[in-house]
Parts: C-alpha cells; sequence; structure tokens
C-alpha cells in the first residue's frame, strides 16, 4: 500500500481485483472506500520510484526471511530497482557456527588456502570477498526487496552493536546510540551542545549527557541492561562503574 503523493486520500495498492482489496479491509474502513481505478504502467512506474528509496545511510528492519527482525545499513545510494543494497550481520558463515549465531564475519576462520579478495577504496583496505559473498568490516552486504524492509529512525543501541564493532561508517553508527540514549534524558540532568543554534532565537542542537565521576547511573543497553551503580573512572567514551549490590566493578560504553 502507497499513499498517493498528488491526491490527498487517494492509496496505490497491488492487488488482483478490487474484491481482494475489500476482503482484507476491517469493517471499519469499508465504508471510506469511494470507488476504485485501475492505473496505467506509466503511472504505476512513476509511483513505485517515489516509493523505493531509503535514505542513504539510514537504517531499516527486515520484515521476513531468514533475516527478519535485523537492522540492516543502507549501503546503496542510488537505488535503481526494487532490491536495496544493505549492510546486515551475518546470520549464514562460511564455518561453522552454533545455529542461530549472528556475528561479524571473521575471514581468519577460513582454510588457510582459501582464496580471499580485498575490497579497496581510495587505497585503503575496507572489506574482503569471499565466494561471492562481499564482507565490509565483517557486515555482510546482502540485498533485499524494497517491501520486505521498513524505515527505522532511532535503533535500540544493542540492534546495532556489531555495526559499531565492525568499524563502519563508524560517526553514523555512533550518532543513532547517541539518538538512542537522549531518549533518557529528564529535566534537570546535565547536557553540553555539540551543535547548532546556541544563542538566542529558534533552532536546532545536538546535545550529549554529560556524566560525573559519583553520578549514580543505570545500564540500558549491553550485556549489562539494567546494572545499576555508580561512576568512578572516566576514559572518554569508556565508563567504569561500580555496581550498587555486588560492588564489582565493570566497563560500560558511555552510550549504554
Amino acid at each position: 500500500v502507497t499513499v498517493s503523493p498528488w491526491l490527498p486520500g487517494q492509496l496505490y495498492v497491488v492487488s488482483d481485483s478490487p474484491r481482494t482489496i475489500a476482503s482484507f479491509l476491517p469493517s471499519s474502513h469499508k465504508l471510506s472506500v469511494k470507488d476504485y481505478h485501475r492505473i496505467s504502467d506509466e503511472e504505476r512506474v512513476v509511483v513505485e520510484r517515489s516509493a523505493i528509496k531509503f535514505p542513504n545511510p539510514s537504517w531499516v528492519r527486515v520484515k521476513s526471511g531468514k533475516y527478519k527482525g535485523a537492522i540492516a545499513y543502507v549501503f546503496d545510494p542510488d537505488q535503481l530497482d526494487l532490491f536495496v543494497d544493505t549492510l546486515v550481520a551475518a546470520r549464514e558463515f562460511p564455518y561453522s557456527m552454533p545455529s542461530g549465531s549472528e556475528a561479524l564475519f571473521d575471514r581468519s576462520r577460513l582454510p588457510k588456502d582459501q582464496t580471499v579478495t580485498d575490497i579497496i577504496r581510495n587505497g585503503e583496505t575496507i572489506g574482503c570477498s569471499y565466494k561471492g559473498q562481499r564482507y565490509y568490516g565483517g557486515l555482510l552486504l546482502k540485498k533485499f526487496h524494497r517491501y520486505q524492509l521498513e524505515l527505522v529512525a532511532c535503533p535500540h543501541a544493542d540492534a546495532v552493536r556489531l555495526h559499531l564493532q565492525s568499524g563502519f561508517d563508524t560517526p553514523f553508527v555512533k550518532k543513532s546510540i547517541v539518538a538512542f540514549s537522549m531518549q533518557f534524558l529528564r529535566v534537570g540532568d546535565a547536557a553540553r551542545i555539540i551543535t547548532g543554534a546556541v544563542k538566542s532565537g529558534i533552532g536546532t542542537v545536538d546535545m550529549e549527557r554529560v556524566f560525573w565521576v559519583g553520578d549514580a547511573v543505570r545500564v540500558v543497553a549491553g550485556s549489562y541492561l539494567g546494572l545499576e551503580g555508580h561512576v568512578i573512572q572516566m576514559d572518554e567514551e569508556l565508563f567504569r562503574v561500580c555496581q550498587r549490590v555486588s560492588m564489582e566493578e565493570v566497563n560500560i560504553l558511555l552510550y549504554y
């Protein structure tokens, strides 16, 4: 189903007949449909082109298939057809892995006699190719049909943990994780403005939460989800936190 970009209240639906469409409508919506019109092939092409492009880069969620539920990074500036190139944590591997594994590709686990081709951009190795599959920072380059994907504005930090570990487009991944953590910002919290309008007027700013040694914190993502304690040491993006109950000390990323 696609909302018409020209006529308010009009939807485009791919179906074999109006009867099929009507059969899927909830009873509360049946009286809202006034008429059905079959569009020309030319208009269909325009509609599909207007709906297929995702921002590049951006995050999408896979809605079906083996990768259902996975968060993928859009890696396709052109998007010339209905298939979109994405980078996603692999669920299929050319070596033995436990069932249900989701991980970065590890070329060191390949047999020594196997041929792996480096992917080089601007003189820098950014990935590799093996048996027809391409990997960037360990993330699998995978095509998905446009209608298998839905745009995700702000994924959970855990969902992009492997993208962060991959080191691919780290600034974009970190910006996304910061956006996730900002939803926990509350009135009275200390914050630092990073960019944007800062003096008088109305504008948009980017900011980040400011922590101090001694602050009480609760972990909102990662393997220590739910842990509560106090910050005892800070080193840029890595904090050392003393658990409130056990007094055990653990290292936690700033954005978690």
